[in-house]
């Protein structure tokens, strides 16, 4: 019968230096790879916030926009009182008093893109608000019923009258020189 002994020396030290490389040649691809993932997780979800607020933006003013002229008591509210690239004031009489004045703030409103600052502001009579923030470009554009552009801004008041159709392009920056364009045009009752 034969005695076996084990052999207990253990590792030597350039084995032990070979398996600590591979470990933290492995931990760095490992660490490389979650690094980069949250990064990408991170700009993906700043985007789809920076849209989602665009979304919104679009909403809120093309609601506004259909409400403008709007006058349950017929006393002839004016829908588009100021009409420029990028500034557009509208009224409307959404409480039925025959006044845009009284007590409901949202009854006239105004929109202004402050290119310094890079906002869209909208303007009630409780003050001023930014509705959106890293805006570089906004236009607004105005079409007559034809759909033919109406270029001479500000429009005059004759010209305001005629407006059916304003077409709002926004170029929002979204960081590290990347940017998203959302456009639409929105009917109004003006008239």
């Amino acid at each position: 019968m034969t005695i076996r002994f084990l052999d207990r020396r253990g590792m030597t030290m350039v084995e032990l230096l070979i398996a600590l490389t591979i470990f933290a040649f492995l931990s760095a691809v490992v660490m490389g790879f979650l690094t980069g993932s949250r990064r990408t997780y991170d700009d993906t979800s700043d985007r789809a916030a920076y849209q989602q607020s665009l979304r919104a933006v679009f909403s809120l003013m093309a609601r506004e926009l259909r409400s403008a002229g709007c006058d349950p008591s017929e006393v002839g509210v004016d829908g588009l009182v100021g009409a420029d690239d990028e500034v557009l004031r509208c009224r409307m009489d959404l409480d039925g008093d025959g006044s845009t004045l009284g007590t409901n703030p949202d009854e006239d409103i105004r929109y202004t893109y402050n290119v310094g600052n890079e906002e869209l502001l909208r303007t009630t009579a409780t003050g001023n608000v930014v509705i959106l923030r890293n805006v570089e470009d906004l236009q607004f554009r105005y079409f007559d019923e034809e759909g033919t552009p109406l270029l001479a801004t500000p429009l005059s008041a004759g010209d305001r009258d005629l407006v059916r159709f304003v077409e709002i392009d926004i170029t929002g920056d979204l960081g590290d020189g990347e940017t998203v364009n959302y456009s639409t045009r929105v009917h109004i009752r003006n008239g």
